[in-house]
C-alpha cells in the first residue's frame, strides 16, 4: 500500500468544481468505484466549456498533478483511446494527456507545476467528446502516488478532505430507496395512507428506465382483476406515449415530479446513493446516502424500508439472501431453465438515436479504437431499440460501468462506420448523432429471496395462492444473445433476441414482496423474489408499479397494526385486501395507460 504524504497535498473532487462547464455528473457507479465523477459526454464533439474550480496550495513548491481517471475503451481496443482530456493549472496545460493508460480507475501521474502558496485554478479540458472521465485531482509536493484500491482511495479522501459525517435527516415511517416506477408508486401509496415517507433517488430525475435519461416505454397492463383499482396510481405518473429511444419530452419527467411533489407526506432526496446500512438485529434502522454533486452524506432512519433499487443494493448491504443468474432446471422443475445453473442474465440496453437534418456533418472515424464492423455485421439503423443488449455474460453489479461503456462503444462505432465506411454512406451525410444514453437500461441483476420464490409453473399452470395481489400480464419474455452476433463477436455480443412464452394473467403472491431475512424490508420492482425465468414476466414497468403500490399499502398496514411485513401475510392480509380493492390512485384524471406489447418473435424493427 502506497501512502501519500497528505501534509503537503491538496485534493479536489471533480463533481465539486465550482463551474462544471459542459461536463456531465455521473453517479451510477458510486458503489463500485467509490465516487460520482465528471465525464465528457459530447457524442464525438469536444465539450465547448471547461470545468473549472479553485484550490489553495499549502506552500510554495513544485507540485505534481495526479488525476483519478481510466481508459474506458481499453477493455476492447489497444488503439489510442478517444476518452481523453487535459488539465490546466492557472491556464497552463499539464504536459500529460489524461485517460490514456489503465482500464480500471487509477491515479494517473502528470507533470509538475511551480506554484506559490495560495489559490490557483484547475480546469478540465475535454479533447474528443468521447466520455473522458475524471473523479478527482491532487496537487502534491510528494513523490508518492496513492494506491488504486478502494480502501486506499477512501483513506486519501479522508486525509485530504476530512471525515464525511452524515447529516441526520430524522426518522420516517417508511423509507423507499429507489425512485423508479416501483419506488414512486410505493412512496405515493404509503403517503396517501398517512405514512411519513422518505424517497431516496440516486438520480436527479425520477422514473428509472422510464425517465428521459434511459427512455424505455412502459410495458404491461394495469387495472386488472382480482384488484382492478390497482393501477390508477401509475396512471397519474405514467407518460401518455409509448416507444423507446424517443425525445426527452416523450417520457414526461415533469409529470412524475409534479405528482410526487404534491404529496406533503413525502420527503424527496434526489441525487443520493445509499452507501451504508445500519441495522438493529434483523431490522434495518437507518441508511447513509451520499449526494452526487457535493458528495455530502445524510442519515435517514425509519421503521420500514423498501428496496426499489432494481439491483437490490439495499437488501444486499443489509445481508438479505440474494440470487443472480439462472437457476438449474432441476431446482424448481422449470422447463425453460437451463440444465445447469449459470451466471447469465438478461442484459443492458444503451439506447441511442440519430436524425436526418438538412445540414451535412462529420463524425470521427473510430477505426483506431472502435468495434471492428463490416458490411455484414453493421446494423445501419437510426434508432437502437431493446435488442441492442450488452452484458449478458458479465456481472451486472460488479461490471456495471464496463457494461454501460460497451453499450456506448457499440453505438459510437456503429454510427462512425455508417458515416465513414458504409457502402451507402452518402445516405448518412446529413445524419446527426442526436442522443446516446449514458444511463444503463437494466433488465436483471440481483433478486432478493422472500418467503416464496415465484417460478415458471406459477405463471404457466397457473398456480393460485391465497395471498394473491396485483397481476402480471406480460408473457415470459427471455432474452438471449443473437447467435450470429455472438459468433462474429465472441464474448462481446451486442444484439439479442426475445423468446416469448404465453401466460394467462397471473396474480402475484404477496410473499414475493418482502425479504425472508430482513424483518422490516419490502422490495418492489425487478428485484422481487422470483426465479430468472419468472422475472421474464414480472420485470416490465407497469407491473413493477403495481407491486410498488401494493408494497406501499402493506407498509401502511404494518404501521397501523405495529406489525412486520411477514405479519401482513400471516395475520393481517384482509387489511391489505381491503386497501387493494380501493386502490390509492385518482380516477378523476385522464386515463392514458393503454396496453402495448412488442411482438418480439417477429422482425426486430428499429421504430418499435
Amino acid at each position: 500500500m502506497t501512502k501519500l504524504n497528505t501534509s503537503n497535498s491538496v485534493m479536489a473532487l471533480a463533481t465539486t468544481f465550482a463551474d462544471k462547464g459542459d461536463w456531465t455528473i455521473e453517479q451510477q457507479f458510486v458503489l463500485q468505484m467509490g465516487s460520482s465523477y465528471l465525464f465528457a459526454h459530447g457524442l464525438g464533439t469536444p465539450l465547448a466549456k471547461d470545468a473549472v474550480t479553485e484550490v489553495e496550495v499549502p506552500a510554495d513548491g513544485e507540485y505534481t498533478l495526479l488525476v483519478r481517471t481510466k481508459n474506458w475503451t481499453k477493455h476492447w481496443s489497444d488503439g489510442p483511446t478517444p476518452g481523453i482530456f487535459s488539465v490546466l493549472v492557472d491556464g497552463e496545460a499539464n504536459e500529460m494527456t489524461f485517460g490514456t493508460e489503465q482500464v480500471n480507475w487509477y491515479w494517473q501521474k502528470g507533470g509538475k507545476h511551480s506554484l506559490k502558496k495560495g489559490k490557483h485554478t484547475i480546469a478540465l479540458h475535454d479533447l474528443a467528446g468521447f466520455d473522458g472521465r475524471c473523479d478527482a485531482v491532487i496537487l502534491t509536493l510528494a513523490d508518492e502516488v496513492p494506491g488504486d484500491s478502494l480502501e486506499e482511495y477512501f483513506e486519501v479522501r479522508k486525509a485530504l478532505l476530512g471525515e464525511n459525517v452524515p447529516e441526520d435527516k430524522g426518522s420516517f415511517d417508511f423509507v423507499v430507496v429507489g425512485g423508479g416506477i416501483s419506488g414512486i408508486c410505493a412512496a405515493l401509496a404509503a403517503s396517501r395512507l398517512g405514512l411519513k415517507v422518505a424517497l431516496i433517488q440516486d438520480r436527479y430525475v425520477l422514473g428509472g428506465n422510464n425517465s428521459s435519461e434511459v427512455r424505455v416505454g412502459l410495458g404491461g397492463q394495469i387495472n386488472i382483476d382480482p384488484y382492478p383499482s390497482l393501477g390508477y396510481l401509475l396512471n397519474e405518473i405514467g407518460p401518455d406515449r409509448i416507444g423507446n429511444a424517443r425525445g426527452a419530452h416523450h417520457y414526461q419527467d415533469d409529470k412524475k415530479m409534479r405528482v410526487v411533489a404534491a404529496e406533503q407526506n413525502i420527503t424527496l432526496f434526489m441525487g443520493y446513493t445509499v452507501v451504508e446500512v445500519e441495522k438493529s438485529g434483523d431490522c434495518i434502522s437507518s441508511v447513509v446516502a451520499q449526494e452526487a454533486t457535493q458528495q455530502t452524506r445524510i442519515k435517514v432512519s425509519g421503521k420500514y424500508f423498501s428496496d426499489c433499487t432494481g439491483d437490490a443494493h439495499l437488501g444486499y448491504m443489509a445481508g438479505a439472501e440474494c440470487r443472480m443468474g439462472r437457476e438449474a432446471r432441476s431446482e424448481f422443475g422449470e422447463s425453460l431453465a437451463p440444465e445447469k445453473a449459470d451466471d447469465m442474465t438478461m442484459g443492458v440496453s444503451i439506447e441511442w438515436y440519430c436524425e436526418d437534418w438538412n445540414t451535412p456533418c462529420d463524425f470521427p472515424d473510430s477505426l483506431d479504437w472502435g468495434l471492428r464492423l463490416d458490411e455484414y455485421t453493421v446494423e445501419p439503423v437510426h434508432r437502437a431499440n431493446w435488442y441492442w443488449e450488452v452484458g449478458m455474460m458479465d456481472d451486472q453489479v460488479a461490471d456495471a460501468e464496463k457494461i454501460r461503456d460497451y453499450g456506448m462503444y457499440v453505438a459510437y462505432s456503429t454510427f462512425s462506420y455508417c458515416k465513414n465506411r458504409y457502402s451507402k454512406k452518402e445516405d448518412w451525410q446529413c445524419t446527426h448523432l442526436t442522443w446516446v444514453s449514458h444511463v444503463s437500461g437494466k433488465r436483471e441483476s440481483r433478486r432478493i429471496v422472500g418467503d416464496y420464490i415465484l417460478r415458471e409453473q406459477d405463471l404457466t399452470r397457473p398456480i393460485h395462492h391465497e395471498d394473491e395481489t396485483c397481476t402480471t400480464t406480460w408473457r415470459i419474455d427471455q432474452h438471449y444473445p443473437m447467435e450470429k452476433n455472438s459468433k462474429d463477436y465472441p464474448n462481446q455480443e451486442w444484439l439479442s433476441y426475445g423468446v416469448l412464452t404465453p401466460i394467462d394473467f397471473y396474480a402475484l403472491p404477496y410473499r414475493c414482496f418482502y425479504s425472508k431475512d430482513i424483518r422490516n424490508m419490502f422490495m418492489a420492482g425487478r428485484n422481487i423474489s422470483v426465479t430468472h425465468i419468472a422475472l421474464g414476466s414480472t420485470r416490465v414497468m407497469r407491473t413493477c408499479g403495481l407491486i410498488g403500490e401494493v408494497v406501499g399499502m402493506a407498509a401502511a398496514v404494518c404501521a397501523r397494526r405495529e406489525a412486520f411485513p411477514r405479519d401482513v401475510y400471516t395475520t393481517y392480509f384482509e387489511d391489505l385486501k381491503e386497501l387493494m380493492r380501493k386502490g390509492t390512485g385518482r380516477t378523476d384524471v385522464p386515463y392514458t395507460q393503454f396496453y402495448h406489447q412488442v411482438d418480439r418473435t417477429g422482425h426486430q424493427a428499429e421504430d418499435r
